[in-house]
């Protein structure tokens, strides 16, 4: 087969395999994900045209990869960071994920990690008004995993706030959204917590 073919062959096998489990995970198909792809795949193509060069696929699909989960692939290095105690260093991965303009789907994993990050560092007023703005903004697109982690963590920012009213009404979505999952079995258990922290009087008022 002609190789500059091959690489258009394995651009669009690519945004098919990308995009199908976007589609299953409910993310929803990105536009910007497919140009992306699209254009490096015609800049690969015109550089071995030009230099005679043959691109062997599998670097071309490491090329393609790294260029459009450039942000997912930060906001990982950004929680490794973060779990051995880097906060600014992770911030700053997140940030920067975030300023080299990724995709739809992108966008929203980084917002939520940044989100959550704030909150493990006490920023409640910030990391609540990013998970609203996050599950308000996504449209019904935000995968089932991600919109359970940021209700569930909008929850628990709620509850540290002392608005105990709207951390419940979350807790519950979460369990809605993604029941059986770790986030819905936590939510069920911050529930119960919430439950035994009531005094009897507010029991008795309840009833």
């Amino acid at each position: 087969m002609n190789p500059h073919l091959l690489l258009i062959l394995v651009a669009l096998l690519y945004i098919l395999m990308v995009g199908g489990l976007s589609a299953l995970r409910r993310e929803g198909l990105s536009l910007q994900f497919a140009l992306e792809v699209i254009v490096v795949a015609g800049l690969a193509v015109v550089f071995s045209l030009v230099t005679g060069q043959v691109i062997h696929p599998a670097i071309f699909l490491i090329v393609i990869y790294l260029a459009t989960m450039r942000a997912r692939l930060l906001v990982d290095l950004g929680n490794l960071l973060a779990r051995r105690g880097y906060h600014d260093r992770a911030s700053n991965l997140y940030n920067l994920a975030l300023q080299l303009k990724p995709d739809g789907p992108g966008r929203q994993i980084v917002t939520l990690n940044l989100a959550v990050h704030r909150l493990k560092r006490g920023q409640l007023s910030q990391a609540v008004t990013m998970l609203e703005n996050l599950l308000t903004d996504s449209q019904g697109h935000l995968g089932l995993k991600y919109e359970a982690a940021a209700r569930y963590n909008l929850a628990v920012g709620y509850r540290r706030q002392g608005n105990e009213t709207k951390a419940v009404v979350e807790f519950n979505k979460v369990i809605d959204v993604m029941p059986g999952s770790l986030y819905a079995s936590s939510a069920q258990i911050a529930l119960e917590k919430g439950k035994q922290r009531k005094t009897p009087s507010e029991e008795e008022s309840k009833d």
